[in-house]
């Protein structure tokens, strides 16, 4: 039976949280996100005829424009390097020297630079939203809790992926290429839905398929929960509505985002623990 040492997962998830405040990473994160968040929910008022802030569901449905952006690049700079970086300049070995375990390795570093992304993602959004609602109003703020942890949960699972590709890479040039491959995952995502899209043909509405494909794609989970989280239930396209399919419910994506950040992390412990420093 594995035995976990906590304090070991503490003291890896300390350094790898320091390291990073001390670069100002957490500070300027924070004012990134109140800014984008303020600078979007004021550009979605004007465009509702008002002089203010939007409502939070506008403000979100638009910002996620820019969030499924931001939060997985961070993710991936924080993490492509962790574990292939480290060897690579022998800090690694010092560290496995000392009477720790690999999982405590893998798990500390995991919740220290997750860490890293959570807070400035709760603090920025969360004061954003803050100073938003005493503008508007708090319709809509239900949703847009779920947003600030859903967004949270994403930059989890795609520093769980770039944690994963590290610890398979040998160089940390390789994992700079693999961090690549995540980051533009999305967009290759939806070239290929679109494709076969369009080749099979939309006739009057998208297909069960294509919101089934979400699966396959955590950004558009991430997308799928916010809308549901803010009771949207369907694409309108200006020629085309189409309902979002009841199999295409909230648990199952929750689920698979789940399963988006515990499968690359059970692939991450298997190659670090076969890996050789």
């Amino acid at each position: 039976m594995l035995a976990i040492n906590p304090r070991s997962i503490y003291i890896i998830a300390k350094k790898e949280f320091l390291d990073n405040v001390r670069n100002k990473w957490i500070l300027l994160l924070t004012v990134l996100f109140i800014i984008l968040i303020m600078a979007f929910s004021y550009v979605a008022g004007g465009q509702a005829g008002g002089d203010s802030f939007g409502n939070m569901q506008i403000t979100v449905l638009s910002i996620m424009v820019i969030s499924i952006l931001i939060i997985p690049l961070i993710s991936i700079i924080l993490g492509f390097g962790t574990i292939s970086g480290e060897a690579e300049s022998g800090a690694l070995y010092v560290v496995l020297s000392y009477p720790i375990r690999r999982i405590e390795v893998l798990l500390g570093k995991l919740i220290g630079l997750g860490a890293v992304i959570s807070m400035p993602i709760f603090l920025g959004f969360g004061l954003g939203g803050i100073i938003i609602a005493t503008s508007v109003g708090t319709d809509y703020f239900g949703g847009y809790i779920a947003f600030i942890f859903l967004s949270i949960f994403v930059g989890v699972i795609f520093l769980s992926l770039s944690i994963c590709i590290s610890a398979y890479c040998k160089k940390r040039i390789t994992s700079i290429f693999g961090g690549i491959l995540i980051f533009f995952w999305n967009w290759i995502y939806n070239i290929v839905t679109l494709v076969i899209l369009f080749a099979t043909g939309i006739g009057q509405g998208f297909p069960d398929w294509y919101y089934y494909s979400n699966v396959f794609n955590p950004i558009s989970l991430y997308q799928t929960a916010v809308e549901r989280a803010f009771g949207v239930t369907s694409i309108d396209t200006g020629e085309i509505t189409t309902e979002f399919p009841q199999i295409l419910s909230t648990p199952l994506v929750i689920i698979s985002l789940i399963i988006w950040f515990i499968l690359p992390l059970i692939l991450a412990y298997f190659f670090f623990k076969r890996r050789d420093i």
